[in-house]
This record gives structure tokens, sequence and C-alpha cells, in this order.
């Protein structure tokens, strides 16, 4: 990302009439250096651990709708904007259900998360090994981030295998297809009782494929969801398939796995 270590950046500029930021600015690595990135009156993000995610951002958003996320820097310190979320810089989704990633490949996957609320970009990593198991966090919508009445879901975008987390998740463009050209989006977030968990083509954003399968699994899913060839299938045997169109499945309880693998 070039800006010190932080995922996003933001100088938010006058407030409005209104009450909200006027005039919010992306801060991005060609207009400073490293660790000045983070300069007087921003508001910095970061990444947490797998499994956890960021508690802070001010009270105070944008006036026509943006989000504004992270930690500010202030009087030459950095300090917490949500003190009342969280006295800590993270936190975890839901208790309710876990969720975790299972790469069964021979190559690494980047799965970048959309830094929000922030800047949008999908720039919160979770590096998948090979044959390791990671926490996804799944964020609970009567306890996160809301913003003109709407919740909150994780949205992470699934690059090819063997993509770097230092190139996938990063703004791209659709010379390759990682980055905000990845194939294939996660949408997962807890609420009314039930995680609900989808996979979904890329879409408007390009038509190209993943490179392996991806399947929701676990005990007490409420169906079935699965990538594989260039189809999203559901149904009771996989039967119903689109190229275009995801599916969804939910879940009260337990620990849904996504499955990374050749087929």
């Amino acid at each position: 990302m070039g800006l010190g270590g932080w995922t996003g950046i933001q100088s938010p500029g006058s407030l409005s009439k209104r009450g909200g930021f006027a005039n919010i600015k992306t801060v991005t690595s060609n207009s400073c250096s490293g660790g000045s990135c983070c300069s007087e009156g921003s508001y910095c993000s970061y990444a947490c651990p797998a499994g956890y995610q960021k508690s802070q951002w001010p009270t105070t958003q944008g006036s026509t709708g943006q989000s504004v996320g992270g930690i500010k820097c202030e009087n030459g310190k950095l300090r917490l904007t949500n003190p009342s979320m969280s006295n800590k810089l993270c936190m975890t989704g839901t208790d309710k259900v876990n969720v975790v990633v299972q790469n069964k490949l021979s190559s690494n996957v980047a799965v970048c998360r959309t830094d929000y609320p922030g800047t949008e970009s999908e720039t919160v990593p979770v590096n998948a090994q090979p044959g390791s198991t990671s926490n996804l966090t799944c964020p609970d919508a009567d306890n996160y981030y809301k913003w003109q009445g709407g919740h909150t879901s994780a949205q992470y975008y699934v690059n090819p295998a063997g993509v770097s987390v230092d190139n996938a998740c990063q703004w791209g463009s659709d010379a390759n297809p990682w980055g905000n050209f990845a194939p294939l989006n996660l949408g997962v977030g807890y609420s009314n009782g039930a995680a609900w968990l989808s996979i979904f083509q890329n879409l408007p954003t390009t038509s190209q494929k993943l490179d392996f399968a991806v399947e929701i699994t676990g005990d007490g899913l409420s169906g079935t969801c699965k990538y594989s060839n260039g189809q999203y299938c559901s149904g009771q045997n996989y039967d119903q398939c689109s190229s275009s169109t995801g599916c969804t499945v939910s879940l009260s309880s337990g620990t849904a796995t996504i499955v990374f693998s050749d087929s």
C-alpha cells in the first residue's frame, strides 16, 4: 500500500452545514512518504489478526453517505475514535457462529476484506496458506458499524491461487485478475439469529473465473452453495447452477467452513 502499514487513510476536510464531513479525501501513497502518511487530522485504518476486525470509527461520518474509519492523528498522537465500542483497536464478530477458511490447495490464497468503514478498498488481508485453516470475521449486525440505518456485513475478495497478499490486497487493474478485479466475492454477516454466507461473481467489475473450487460446508447449513468450473451451484445435488448468480446459505450455530480445493 505504501502508507506506512495503514490499510487506508482519510483526510476528512471540513464539516458541512448538516454536520458530516464534506470533503473526504483518500490519501494515496504518491502523496506522502511511508510513516508520514497518517498525518495531523487524518483518520487512519489498520488490519487486525484473522478473526478480528477494526473497532474504531468516528461518530461523525460523510455528509453524503461516505464512511470514515480508523483512529485519529490529533496533536501528534493517535487517539481512539470509538471508545464506547471498545477501548482496544480490534474486536471479534459474532460469538454465535464460527466462520473459517480451509485451504486444500498447494498454493496460498489471498482473501482480502473491504476496509469498511473507511476507504472501502480491499486492503485487509487473510493469507490462507496451503493446508491451513484461517478464521474469517463474521460481523454481528447489532454490534458493529451502522450508518444511515444500514447494517454491516463483511465482503471478502478471493484471489487466484498463488497471488501474494501484497499484490492482491490493494487496488488493481483489469490487466490482472486480482485486487478489486478478483473473480469471486464472499459475503459474511450475522443478523436475525443466523450467519449468512454468500459466494458470488465480482460483477460488474469482472467476468474472469476463479481457478479453483469454493464450497461452504458445515452441519446445520440451510442449504448448499459451491463454486466450481465457472458455475455457482446450489440445490440438493448441486443441480441448480448459474455462471453469474451466486448462492447463499445460513447457519444459526456451529462452524461454517469455506473450503478451497481443486474440485
